[in-house]
């Protein structure tokens, strides 16, 4: 059914830059792609896979810690708990992946549903995939699709995303790819700071969302602007070669992506500077709540106290755990050393 939906229509995701719009849908050289030297330009940041169970029994990946190791080289980063008889995107037993701080990253699913498995990886899962290639190559192995794909791309500084001009494009049809315009709405913050939205799209077969993620992450001075495009295989097939050039089938999801992203380099958006500018972000609004809401209260025990202030707040008031404002970005001596270097450097 996919096939013959591709054959009528064309491909549905036709990939920009340095991948092929024609057969193949692969990029034309990887010499710059390879091991951990890829520099993708964008991140894939949500993944869902399904696998046929023959498949899975035929080469012998049956066992899930085997599986994880050989689609993204989790060696213990990732870890799948017991399937349970819960159900989950139609099927009827499910298990939960968890990293390695025991959050919640993904869900893995079997039993009925054409006799296939599921596994889903959201944002903070797909953080720890240690090679887009190799999970390519054996999804290609176990004859497996994948039904949902998002790709982001994090402007830091809005030097080249303005959600409001990109708001005057969608308003001006400018996403029109033939045929009726996509619909689109924008949600407006309304001057507050807390961030605008532009959907464009629709859920099901490819959707692109641009937000100010600064803001919403609690800065409101914040310029750092993120594009996601969010692909659907319910009538089409998605390709893999979105998980090793996602830059460019990010920029050929529309053509005004294309020309908008056009100058971006390959090393623009990283993970690591992602979770770096996230850490500074989200570090310097805690840094704004703590001075508003309980600055005075601090200054008094400081006042009351003298030199042994620091020993009643360590006593009486710090507990264990860090505010959910950075689950998912990082933890221990890692987030430590986020905050330090961008706190401070932000400070300087």
């Amino acid at each position: 059914m996919l096939d013959g939906c591709a054959a009528v229509v064309g491909h549905p995701f036709p990939p920009a830059g340095p991948v092929e719009r024609a057969a193949g849908f692969g990029p034309r050289s990887n010499t710059d792609q390879k091991g951990g030297d890829v520099r993708p330009g964008a991140l894939v940041d949500y993944l869902t896979v399904v696998i046929p169970r023959m498949r899975l029994e035929d080469l012998g990946a049956t066992r899930m810690d085997v599986l994880l190791e050989r689609l993204f080289g989790f060696r213990g980063e990732v870890v799948a708990t017991a399937f349970r008889e819960r159900r989950w995107q139609f099927y009827t037993h499910s298990a939960a992946l968890l990293d390695r701080e025991g959050e919640l990253v993904g869900r893995v699913g079997i039993g009925g549903n054409g006799s296939t498995m599921c596994i889903s990886l959201s944002g903070a899962g797909t953080r720890w995939v240690r090679n887009w290639h190799q999970c390519q190559r054996e999804l290609a192995l176990l004859s497996a699709r994948i039904t949902r794909c998002d790709l982001a791309f994090d402007d830091y500084d809005g030097e080249i995303l303005d959600v409001h001009e990109m708001r005057d494009r969608a308003a001006r049809q400018e996403f029109r790819q033939g045929g009726a315009p996509p619909k689109w709405r924008f949600l407006d913050d309304g001057g507050n700071g807390t961030g605008c939205t532009l959907y464009v799209g629709s859920k099901g077969h490819k959707e692109l969302c641009i937000y100010e993620k600064g803001k919403q992450l609690g800065l409101p001075e914040s310029r750092w602007v993120r594009a996601e495009v969010r692909l659907y295989a319910k009538h089409c097939e998605v390709p893999l070669a979105v998980l090793t050039d996602p830059l460019a089938f990010l920029r050929g999801a529309y053509d005004v992506l294309e020309r908008v992203l056009a100058p971006v380099a390959r090393d623009f958006c990283t993970r690591v500077r992602t979770r770096r500018k996230a850490a500074e972000v989200s570090g310097e609004a805690m840094v704004r709540f703590l001075r508003r809401q309980i600055g005075p209260s601090l200054n008094l025990l400081f006042e009351a106290f003298g030199g042994s202030a620091e020993d009643f707040i360590r006593e009486r008031i710090l507990r264990e755990g860090q505010p959910r404002r950075f689950r998912g970005i990082a933890k221990g001596d890692q987030l430590h050393q986020f905050l330090r270097e961008e706190l401070c450097r932000a400070s300087s």
